[in-house]
């Protein structure tokens, strides 16, 4: 039996045995229920992307050919001529030709006027909307951790959100999925004056831990300092067989995708990965002040840009093109006014990237009306796709599951898969 083997059968079958986690709970909840198990049968794969701060909508998707546009932001519209066209109304910001190279291959698609009833302008709940796709209360666990629990795989290692904090979309009440900073960080820290080689390492500290126990909490922390240990071996041996000639741009964020893509190549069963690119909430100096295309909004788009369009080439290179979907997601959009510091406040309704090899390329949803009689009461755009609708479509047409589950009830589908 090969090692990678022997190590993913091992983790099943500890974990069966009574690991703590959710993954664990679920599992049995799911062959009691006799539901079959998704994700690392059908192998497919889901990358959500979270724009933290809202970004602007208006200046990323440019609805080039409307006068309110152009009216209502007169220092900060992109002008028409600098626009990548993706139709003879709206297109990209300048900074991201990627995404519009992505586009042209038909590998983009783009969701418009995203949204929910009854919009909340407050980053925090309206993070938590997006995050537990509950509207009209304050929900307890996240979308991505309800279908994990509704859905198990049967891998330890079914979401995992690399760089930063567990975002809430991937937390429970009965437990949470790991972050990962880097693959080569996420190990066992010991004295770093008494350097050990990685594998060793690990071994030794799940034979010390992993001595009979007798009382249920040291148990419980036991399990689940051997589950972290397993899983750093895991991903340690995964990462020896990542080869690639794609060169990642040196931000963070690139970064970030880019061991993704190595956990990817570890085939652990991971059916979703998390990641966060923030920065928008660009209520002054959106622009530079000499230029409407430049500034730090520019500067946004083109990271997210150039990292996602490495990544997908990577995808590619890899053989996991077919098999991988990319969602991004802002939790609002901005005001279609500028405001007097070169930058826009709180707003509502945006847009949903959603690339791949596996999907259908094109525009979906309405784009939000732009004068005066289209807007809501205090100048804002109106949302024309609920955000469930998308969510919805991904659950059931990619992950293979029923939606009602994870979201409460099923959404009309738009078309993009």
């Amino acid at each position: 039996m090969q090692r990678r083997d022997f190590i993913k059968k091992f983790t099943l079958l500890s974990t069966s045995l009574g690991a703590p986690s959710f993954l664990v709970k679920s599992l049995g909840a799911a062959q009691d229920k006799g539901v079959a198990l998704a994700g690392l049968d059908s192998g497919r794969i889901l990358v959500v992307i979270e724009l933290a701060g809202g970004c602007d909508g208006l200046n990323t998707i440019v609805p080039f050919n409307s006068d309110d546009y152009y009216s209502r932001r007169p220092k900060l519209a992109i002008p028409a001529a600098q626009v990548l066209p993706l139709n003879s109304s709206v297109g990209l910001h300048p900074a991201m030709a990627g995404l519009k190279a992505l586009f042209d291959d038909g590998k983009l698609a783009v969701v418009q006027g995203v949204g929910y009833p009854n919009p909340n302008r407050s980053h925090f709940r309206s993070r938590d909307i997006w995050h537990t796709a509950e509207p009209e209360e304050i929900g307890s666990d996240g979308w991505l951790a309800k279908y994990i629990t509704q859905y198990p795989s049967g891998t330890s290692f079914q979401g995992i959100n690399v760089g930063g904090k567990v975002p809430k979309a991937l937390v429970s009440e009965e437990g949470s999925s790991p972050s990962i900073q880097s693959v080569d960080t996420y190990q066992v820290t010991t004295d770093r004056r008494f350097p050990r080689d990685a594998d060793n390492k690990n071994d030794a500290f799940q034979e010390i831990i992993g001595q009979q126990d007798k009382y249920p909490l040291q148990e419980y922390v036991t399990q689940t300092a051997l589950d972290a240990t397993l899983s750093s071996i895991q991903l340690l041996e995964g990462q020896k067989d990542y080869q690639s000639t794609i060169e990642y741009p040196s931000t963070v964020f690139a970064q970030n995708l880019k061991t993704i893509a190595q956990i990817i190549t570890a085939e652990l069963g991971v059916v979703v990965f998390y990641a966060s690119l923030g920065g928008f909430d660009t209520h002054a100096a959106q622009v530079s002040g000499t230029s409407s295309v430049d500034g730090q909004h520019a500067l946004l788009l083109e990271t997210l840009s150039s990292a996602l369009t490495a990544f997908l080439d990577d995808l590619q290179e890899m053989g996991r093109d077919q098999d991988t979907l990319v969602m991004t997601f802002s939790e609002f959009g901005r005001r279609l006014a500028e405001n007097g510091s070169l930058g826009t406040d709180h707003g509502t309704a945006n847009q949903t990237f959603l690339l791949g090899s596996p999907l259908n390329p094109g525009l979906y949803g309405t784009y939000p009306g732009l004068s005066d009689g289209e807007l809501d009461p205090i100048g804002d755009l109106l949302y024309t796709v609920d955000f469930r609708s998308v969510y919805s479509e991904v659950l059931a047409n990619w992950l293979g599951v029923d939606p009602a589950p994870v979201l409460g009830e099923s959404f009309p589908d738009l078309g993009f898969l």
